[in-house]
């Protein structure tokens, strides 16, 4: 078996688009960036399109020049995207729908972070330890870059990926009762993880 960790490529951006939905999709949803992406595309193109649209562009968070790419015996596996986190302020918040707020409220309280907003491996692909790869490599990422801490978002009911940041000692740093809004993956709390490293 071949696996190979490197930089996200543009040529990627649909199956990227695809990978960051997986990160944001749980029992209760089609996916958090999928509703998103449905809101904010333009007529006669499709959720997909539109997140395949951002991830090519060379600006903003969701490029695919801040995402890393597992690759296995040549074909593409899972992803982590990951970008310094920045401060919103009020009138930004005020744009964001109220429905996405509660994550831009988390990340709110650590600009200038290190975040990794996505970690996510195809279906057919995970329980391999992959997840585990990409998060190591994010952590080293992190660390090359001279920041002192790795966070991320999760649902206290995403059993999996939980598990898989606790294994890797991140730690409970903040903590809000999701808004309970249909399009969420799940409706328990959402918390802010932290790994000093």
């Amino acid at each position: 078996m071949n696996c190979i960790l490197r930089d996200g490529r543009k040529e990627e951006a649909r199956d990227f688009a695809i990978l960051v939905n997986h990160a944001g999709t749980g029992p209760n949803n089609k996916g958090l960036d999928y509703v998103g992406w449905s809101q904010e595309s333009n007529e006669g193109e499709g959720p997909f399109d539109y997140g395949c649209r951002i991830i090519e562009s060379m600006d903003g968070q969701y490029s695919y020049h801040n995402i890393r790419a597992l690759e296995v015996d040549g074909k593409l596996v899972g992803m982590a995207l990951c970008f310094e986190a920045f401060k919103r302020t009020e009138a930004d918040m005020n744009l964001i729908p109220e429905e996405f707020r509660i994550f831009k409220e988390l990340t709110n309280t650590i600009p200038g972070s290190f975040y990794l907003d996505s970690l996510a491996i195809f279906p057919e692909f995970r329980g391999k330890g992959y997840g585990q790869t990409l998060l190591e490599d994010c952590i080293q990422k992190a660390r090359s870059q001279s920041y002192s801490a790795v966070y991320l978002i999760a649902f206290i009911e995403n059993n999996a990926g939980v598990a898989l940041y606790q294994k890797n000692d991140f730690y409970e740093v903040l903590r809000k009762p999701s808004n309970k809004h249909a399009i969420m993956p799940y409706f328990g709390d959402v918390v802010l993880y932290k790994k000093d490293i």
